[in-house]
């Protein structure tokens, strides 16, 4: 039986998500820098959006906003809550709390954030919290999206997040977790991780060494684990036997019964991952190797020599992959064929034609010594970096079989002279950059190339090909040019591009001479 006090409340939210549908006006407003110390009084009981971020709020009371769906509090210093703060905020659903001082008084902040019952995303980043963060989100059973980046928390207890059913979006980096151990993530797509020293496997080491242990059902798409020490152990057995010896822990099993931690990532539905600048001594070709979902991987910064051909024939469904700043060498492909018979490697390089579905490639800083014939042949590549590989020779073949999908290529800052650069007709290119090097000659193969934007900033360029210009005049809207010393007694091609519309040629001042 529902009292006459229940009947009258339920009657005033009614009413009241009535009017806030049926009014539309004055719907945002913001009260950003304003240097506020509380609360506005004449606010708009209207409002559905509302910013006071960036003021001295330092205490927060209750304040009647019934049509309210989005309140951004962040930057105020804010370090208490009244427990009725949010009472009459029926509409909430989106509330940023980040950069406070919710630690303060965490007590009294907790009790006033469980009467949002229908709240969807909460950002309670950069606010001094420790392992007690979790009283803030634990009546949220609505939410979808939790940000808790940059804060102080070194542990986070078992089912901490089992009560948020419906979250698919959680935000850790930038912590000081010690120990995560949390088989109840079910349903989250997104996992940030970064920037963290983490003991995921009880090693007495300070950060993470290797992969986390996951849900055996998960959803989980977007994965980032960088700028950690994922790689660190001695070798990938050692992780799986440390792992998996764990994983027998906490799930109170007296007997290992099957490889657990392969198991579970094998189901997992990633999409995307980020392992960049972490310490991949020897690569994960075991756990790597099952996630034959990914379609984004990136692996900057880890000092790979190669990728095992093996683990390449696993992306089957790969677009993009970062791998600047290792030393990975690609393999040349002989006789335009891609069998293993017919790859010309050593198992030190890397042989890139295998990943048919690849459209963006980044090789900058890879110290790549030689670009050899048909390199990347059997790929789908659309933007291909290979920016300062310092000396690189580059194949006149080397770019046989994605001459006619490449639409951006960057080759700057390897210190090239125009004898040494030699590059095909490639009918889909729209973008290049040629910048930094010692390149005097234009290439009359580019006039073939629908180009939009042509860097060739600091080169030796006195003048460029008339011929060139003209040819590629028709779509080109920007052209990077400072840094040469150009002939003003042969400038007859600037002339052209500047009888074009919209177009923007970036110069300094001392370029002409």
């Amino acid at each position: 039986m529902f009292s006459l006090n229940d009947l009258m409340r339920v009657e005033i939210h009614i009413h009241s998500s009535l009017n806030c549908v049926l009014v539309s006006l004055c719907q945002n407003q913001s009260w950003n820098n304003q240097n506020l110390s509380s609360v506005p009084l004449d606010l708009d009981v209207r409002l559905r959006k509302l910013d006071l971020s960036n003021n001295f709020i330092t205490q927060l009371h209750a304040f009647a906003l019934p049509c309210l769906e989005e309140l951004d509090l962040s930057g105020n210093q804010m370090d208490l809550i009244s427990e009725a703060a949010f009472g009459n905020l029926a509409r909430l659903e989106h509330l940023n709390l980040s950069r406070n001082r919710l630690s303060v008084s965490l007590g009294s902040n907790s009790k006033a954030l469980r009467s949002l019952g229908g709240l969807r995303s909460l950002d309670i980043s950069m606010n001094g919290l420790s392992n007690g963060a979790a009283d803030l989100f634990r009546e949220s059973k609505s939410i979808r999206s939790l940000i808790i980046e940059d804060n102080l928390i070194s542990e986070i207890a078992p089912q901490t997040f089992e009560p948020l059913s419906r979250l698919e979006s959680l935000n850790l980096a930038r912590n000081n977790l010690a120990f995560i151990c949390d088989f109840t993530l079910h349903q989250v797509k997104y996992l940030n991780l970064s920037r963290n020293l983490v003991e995921f496997f009880v090693t007495p080491e300070d950060a993470l060494l290797y992969f986390p242990i996951l849900p055996k059902t998960n959803r989980l798409k977007y994965l980032h684990l960088q700028n950690n020490l994922l790689g660190a152990l001695d070798s990938e057995a050692v992780m799986v036997t440390e792992v998996n010896s764990l994983y027998q822990g906490v799930v109170n099993e007296t007997i290992l019964q099957n490889n657990y931690f392969h198991a579970n990532w094998r189901l997992m539905p990633l999409v995307y991952i980020d392992l960049s600048f972490n310490r991949f001594g020897s690569f994960p070709l075991e756990t790597l190797s099952l996630l034959n979902s990914l379609e984004h991987l990136d692996l900057q910064g880890n000092d790979l020599p190669h990728l095992p051909l093996v683990f390449l024939k696993t992306l089957t469904q790969i677009e993009t992959l970062n791998l600047q700043d290792n030393s990975l060498q690609p393999c040349s492909i002989l006789s335009g064929s891609l069998s293993k018979n017919h790859i010309d490697f050593d198992y030190s390089c890397t042989a890139f034609g295998q990943l048919k579905t690849l459209k963006h490639l980044n090789l900058r800083e890879n110290d790549i010594k030689i670009l050899p014939p048909n390199a990347f042949q059997g790929t789908s590549l659309i933007s291909l970096n290979l920016a300062k590989n310092l000396h690189m020779l580059i194949h006149e073949m080397a770019l046989e079989g994605v001459q006619t999908t490449l639409q951006s290529l960057i080759i700057s800052g390897i210190n090239i002279n125009s004898s040494g650069l030699s590059l095909p007709c490639m009918p889909a290119l729209t973008e290049i950059n040629i910048s930094n090097n010692k390149l005097n000659a234009t290439l009359s193969s580019l006039g073939c190339s629908p180009l939009k934007v042509i860097d060739v900033r600091n080169n030796d360029f006195m003048t460029l090909n008339y011929s060139l210009v003209e040819a590629v005049s028709t779509n080109l809207t920007t052209v990077y040019i400072s840094g040469n010393r150009f002939n003003c007694c042969d400038s007859r091609w600037l002339t052209l591009t500047s009888t074009r519309c919209c177009l923007k040629i970036g110069i300094a001042v001392h370029s002409i001479m």
